[in-house]
């Protein structure tokens, strides 16, 4: 699990610093445009070697953890889907993963795993369109 918070349910601490700062005082850090529980990466161990990610993170309970201003919907099946409050956003290059790979296009992964356009902004109420 990836996200800012120091918790114990986070597995890696991300945190923002200023573009640029060559000082290393926590004064210059800003407000964090990182989730506190930003997502989870599921990789299987066994082929194919499938790995999916989901925002949003888990509680010490196991339970979903998305805060009050996040995006949150119900789908057609029944299941409620949302987004974190800032996003959490993949791009896979063009070309995959070489020396020659290109920038490929930015998308949005939702609570179920589910992939996005991006939102107008990234911390907006209207999800993007299904991918």
């Amino acid at each position: 699990q990836v996200g800012r918070s120091t918790e114990s349910p986070i597995d890696f601490v991300v945190t923002d610093t200023i573009s640029g700062s060559q000082n290393n005082d926590e004064s210059q850090i800003t407000q964090s445009t990182i989730s506190r529980f930003a997502c989870r990466i599921v990789c299987d161990r066994n082929p194919p070697y499938t790995a999916r990610i989901f925002a949003a993170g888990f509680d010490s309970s196991k339970n979903i953890f998305l805060g009050e201003k996040a995006a949150k919907w119900k789908n057609p099946d029944g299941h409620m889907d949302g987004l974190t409050t800032n996003g959490v956003l993949v791009m896979h290059p063009k070309g995959g993963f070489t020396e020659e790979s290109k920038p490929g296009v930015w998308r949005e992964i939702s609570v179920c795993g589910d992939v996005y356009t991006l939102r107008e902004t990234r911390s907006a109420q209207q999800r993007g369109k299904l991918v």
